[in-house]
């Protein structure tokens, strides 16, 4: 995002990706992240929040998301990895907000 502000209604997406990577999310974690978080956000607001998280463009965002769901073949191994580590960090409340 151009401005560095996340909306209001982003911010405990953002937190629980912040206290899940403090140092960044991997490459090799992104794909199955976006595709994990794919069936709980709109595309917009997702690709908002990977848009900062990794300082990519919104719209380069958006495109990895749908890449993520579509033609990226992910392993449920490497999904459940990223669930995992989500749900050391608030996923389950996050799911109920």
């Amino acid at each position: 995002m151009s401005d560095g502000i996340i909306p209001k209604h982003l911010e405990s997406t953002l937190n629980m990706l912040k206290r899940a990577y403090p140092n960044g999310i991997s490459d090799k974690e992104c794909f199955p992240l976006m595709s994990l978080l794919y069936e709980h956000m709109s595309d917009r607001n997702l690709a908002e929040v990977i848009s900062f998280i990794t300082g990519k463009e919104v719209a380069i965002a958006l495109n990895d998301i749908h890449k993520s769901v579509s033609t990226k073949q992910l392993s449920e191994q490497e999904i459940n990895m990223v669930r995992e580590k989500l749900l050391e960090h608030g996923f389950e409340k996050w799911i109920d907000e």
